[in-house]
Formats: structure tokens, sequence, C-alpha cells
């Protein structure tokens, strides 16, 4: 007989157990029962109310509105169902069936044996049921190398292995049988695109998804940047808002001691842009996260305790611990986000530069080249770097590369904190593998096909499950409104003219915005840095960096994996002034960053405070 756990260790769980069957979920999930599937159900299904109708069911409880769907609809239930979620279920005939959304869902995990197999979103849960807690140290010097290996279904840990997005998996005694049930719809062909048709129905399609939010939340803040996604989503929230409420808006800036420079077509501090949306529209309450950010490993030890997941990627998001505590300070339930912005509604086009470069789109392509922002190379110099560059051999582009940056010959070398043999082993596993470095060949896409197809393979990550510990950590729940999937869809099925034409890249969003988004906020041109504030966080943190790495350079598995005399002189030779290049920035931005969290992850494993 299989056991299923559904867990997440929060305050008044649901349970439910039948023979040896055992469902938890939290206040926030639900558990239920038709047709004799029982489900344990994270998430929400956007489309309850047209399902329920069609199955005969209240829409109220999404466990039994998912078993009841499985129960009539077979394996087709999942391609019907549209929303966010992590359901697992107990079939009639005893076996387990673990399902995931597509684009965007809580994790699941499972460790399987003859005779139970132990399944919930949280690793932690699988260890509290005795699975092993044995970590694939390979999986953690891949992420190290930024090799994401998002496709696989192997998790962190060996004999675990996690449900891909847009799957199910089967369990039945020890065996498991994965069905990647999800694909993209056709595209658009450029021919029959209709751009006041497309920017219509983007906007119908947000509106759609910001009402869609409304009804799960409860008392909601929204993420509000100066770009354009966030407040395109925040309008799209204040289209639907009930006419005796007012909606929360929270924006993060740079750290307190940050000095204010920044890059030519870049921005560090976005409230400024943000004030200017909060001015047009007095429905929103508007609040500033706190400004002491901090180190780049801040909170790092929490997430990892609640995750069990090394996330290096922890490194970039210190940020969102203040975004976190503010919503909780404000009695918000959820934090609402545009966090699919980037590929969707405000996607830049950047592959036009390849895709144009053919018989009657080369005006447009001199266009785009023209007015790129934040970019004062020359008109010849441009078409090089961005229109032929990532069109020739992978062999030439790197040695062209590195004639004229010498300095970023190896760009895996600069930016990782690994040793050069843990790099060359990681190589060679990588190359059986089919996998590389994001950052062995890092080019633009050269078509719109192929933009789709890399957003695609790589939706899955460790960010759910950083997503998942933030929600444990300030008992704020997390929505992105973007991902919703007929937006998404959509999105990526409309052609590269869309986002890239007339020399104005995100096209689709600054149209998007006509007459909801102020002109300086959707005629902006600059793109904001997260990290700008880098030096300011990290100085102070130089003696705890290297007295961290003088410890890991003792330890069997950092010793040998870390640069740590390559990091220690990153730290000795510690600029005064941040230098906004790539040669001397990024390593300390990048490389430093997620050794110092590699070690934390290794002090946490073995319950280490040294570490």
């Amino acid at each position: 007989m299989l056991d299923a756990v559904s867990l997440y260790d929060r305050a008044t769980p649901q349970t439910l157990r039948k023979d040896s069957l055992f469902l938890a979920a939290s206040a926030r999930d639900s558990i239920g029962n038709a047709h004799g599937v029982d489900t344990a159900f994270s998430g929400w299904i956007d489309n309850a109310r047209e399902l329920a109708e069609q199955l005969s069911v209240a829409p109220e409880n999404p466990a039994v509105l998912y078993s009841a769907a499985l129960q009539e609809l077979g394996e087709q239930a999942d391609e019907l169902i549209i929303g966010c979620y992590a359901a697992i279920s107990r079939l009639p005939d005893g076996a387990l069936r673990l399902s995931r959304s597509p684009w965007s869902a809580p994790p699941i995990y499972y460790h399987a044996t003859a005779e139970r197999c132990v399944a919930s979103p949280l690793l932690r849960a699988l260890f509290a049921a005795n699975a092993p807690r044995e970590p694939d140290f390979e999986r953690m010097v891949d992420e190290l190398a930024y090799d994401w290996r998002s496709d696989e279904e192997e998790a962190w840990y060996k004999g675990i292995r996690m449900v891909p997005l847009g799957a199910t998996v089967t369990v039945a005694t020890a065996e498991h049988r994965t069905r990647r049930w999800y694909c993209l719809p056709p595209p658009v062909s450029e021919e029959t695109y209709d751009e006041h048709a497309a920017v219509e129905r983007a906007r119908e399609l947000l509106d759609e998804a910001a009402s869609k939010a409304w009804e799960w939340a409860s008392k909601p803040a929204v993420t509000l940047s100066g770009g354009l996604d966030s407040p395109l989503v925040a309008t799209s929230l204040l289209q639907a808002l009930p006419k005796d409420r007012r909606l929360a808006a929270i924006t993060f800036v740079p750290d307190t001691r940050w000095d204010g420079t920044a890059t030519e077509g870049t921005m560090g501090d976005e409230s400024e842009l943000a004030r200017t949306l909060v001015a047009q529209y007095p429905q929103i309450d508007w609040h500033v996260a706190d400004n002491d950010i901090g180190p780049p490993d801040r909170g790092a030890r929490d997430v990892f305790a609640a995750s069990e997941v090394f996330a290096p990627g922890l490194a970039n998001v210190g940020m969102y611990h203040g975004v976190y505590r503010k919503a909780r300070e404000l009695g918000c339930d959820s934090l609402l986000t545009a966090d699919m912005g980037n590929p969707t509604i405000s996607d830049d086009g950047r592959y036009a530069y390849c895709e144009y470069a053919a018989p009657g789109k080369l005006g447009q392509l001199v266009r785009l080249l023209k007015n790129r922002p934040g970019d004062s190379r020359s008109l010849s110099r441009k078409f090089m770097a961005l229109t032929v560059l990532p069109r020739l051999p992978r062999p030439i582009r790197r040695a062209l590369r590195t004639l004229v940056h010498p300095g970023r010959a190896d760009m895996v070398a600069l930016l990782t904190p690994l040793s050069g043999d843990a790099r060359k082993r990681q190589a060679a596993r990588a190359e059986m593998r089919g996998t590389s470095s994001a950052w062995s060949d890092l080019t633009f896409d050269r078509s719109r096909e192929e933009a789709v197809e890399r957003e695609l393979r790589d939706a899955d990550g460790p960010a759910f499950d950083v997503d998942l510990a933030f929600e444990q950590l300030y008992g704020v729940r997390k929505r992105d409104v973007t991902a919703y999937r007929p937006l998404i869809e959509f999105c990526l099925s409309l052609p590269a003219r869309a986002f890239a034409w007339d020399g104005e890249e995100r096209r689709l969003a600054r149209l998007m915005g006509i007459g909801r988004l102020p002109e300086a906020i959707r005629t902006n041109r600059k793109h904001g840095l997260h990290n700008i504030d880098w030096h300011a966080r990290m100085t102070t943190e130089r003696e705890e960096m290297r007295h961290v790495l003088e410890i890991a350079r003792t330890h069997p598995f950092l010793g040998e994996i870390l640069d740590i005399e390559r990091l220690l002189t990153l730290i000795d030779e510690w600029p005064e002034h941040p230098g906004h290049d790539i040669e001397t920035d990024w390593p300390r931005i990048l490389a430093l960053p997620r050794a110092i969290l590699a070690a934390r992850f290794i002090g946490h494993l073995e319950n280490r405070n040294d570490l």
C-alpha cells in the first residue's frame, strides 16, 4: 500500500486518512474526495466555475474539483484545467498520480520504494517521513557553473525525484511513469498578425488574470517597479478593484548606502517612476520597502532550512525579504507580482536583430540598431555584435569575443566560483548529458521560435522552492498575475514584430500602456538593475566573507570545488568604487556571493554554525 504526504507544515492543517493514505494541507491548501479519488491540492484553478458546471460539482474546493476531473476526464484533465497547482491524488486502483500545471506551479518531490511513496511540495516533509537525505553534490556544482538542468526529473538528493512542469507522474509500487502532456499552441503568422487586435486582446487577458487574482486573494499587495510589466499589472488590478477598496503596492529601493551611480541606459532606484503611477491612481496605497537590504546571503540559511534546496539565485533577490516583511506588516495575505512579464507582455524582442536580417526587413533592422537603448556603439559594431555574431559557428563566436574582449575569453571561469578542476569535471559531465553552462556561449536568440522554445525549456527551477520558502517565512503567499496560462500562450504565439518594430523594443507593452500608464513610464527606455547597490552591501562584509572562505578551504567538498585563492583575491583587491564593467564587477556580483551561499548551504546540511 502506498502512502502520500503533501505537507506544508503550517498551522491548522487539514488531514484525511483512508487505509494507509495520509494527506495533509495547510489552511491555504485543500484536500478532498470525489468518485473514489483522494487529492491533496496546492494552488488554484482559474476556470473552476466552468469546470464545476461541466462536472456537476461545487467549485469551492479545488481538491474535490480536481478529483472529479480525474475521474470524468482521465488523462485529459490537466489539459483542460487552467491554473497554478501541484496535485497529489490517490486513484481507486491504489496508484498515486502527481501533477503540476505548466509554466508556474509549486514543486512536487517524491521518493518511491516497493513499500511506499512519499510525495510533497516540501523536501523536508519527505525527510520527516524518513526519505534518504543524501545530497547530490554534482547537482550543486552544476548550479554553480550556471548549468541549470531545468528539464530533468532527478532532484537535489539521491533517490528523490521531482515532477516537471506540465507533466504527470503515476507511481505504482516502486515504478513511475512520466507523461509530459503540455505543448504550446501554434504561433500566429506574421502575415495574419493584427497589431491593434493583439494589443486589445493582451489587455483583455491581463485584465482577466487580474480579476482571477482578486477572486483568490483576500488582502493582496502588488509589487510595483518603474518598468512596464508591474505597472501594467497594477492598472489591470485597479480595473477590477472593488469600489470600496484600495490597492496596496510595495516598491523596493537600493540599499541606503548606495552611492547613486548607474551605467548608461540603466536605473538603480525605480521609486520615482513608481511615484508617477501612484500620482495618477489615488486608489493605490503605496509603500516603500526597507532599504537596509544587507549582504547577498542575508536570510539564506532560513530559506535553505525551509526549502532544503541550494538556490544560488538567492544572491540576487535579497531585496525581496524587505518586500515580504512590508506585506506582512500591512496585514496582507498575498503578494501579486509580474515575474513572467519579461517573456510575455513586455518581451523586448531582441531576437529581431537576427530575424530582421532578411530581405524586406533590413530597414526595420537598421531602425532597431539605431534606437537600441543604452548602446552608444557605432551602427556597424552593433550590427556585427547583435546580428552577425549570433549566426556564426560557436568556435568562431568565441574567438571573436576573445579578440574584442580578452578578459571575457572564458565567461564561465570569470563568473563562477569553481576551481579549474571542478569546472573541467563539470564540463565533461555536461557534455555527456548534452547540457552546458548558460555562460559558455551567451548570445541572443536568433529567432522568435528559438526564444519561445528556450522559455518553455527553462521555465522550471528552484525559484518555485524559494517562493514556497518565503511563504513559510513570512506567511504571505505569492501569485504571479502574468503567469496566467491564456495570457502566456497568447503572448508566446505572437511574432517578433509584436515586440520589436519601427525602432521600438517592448512594443506590445508600450502600446498596452497607452491611456493606462504615465508617459514617463510608458516611454522610459532604461532598464532596472536589482543589484546596482552590490558594492555598498558587500564592502562591509569582506572580513566575514574571508572568514567563511578560510573555513571552506578546510572542508573536503568546498575546499575541492571552490577556487579559494581567486575568491580571496577578489576580496583583497576590492575596488574603492564599482567599476560598472564585466571584468571587475561581475565576478564580485556573481561568483563571490555564490561561493558564500554554497558554504551556507553546506553549513545548513551539516548543522554547522561556522559556515
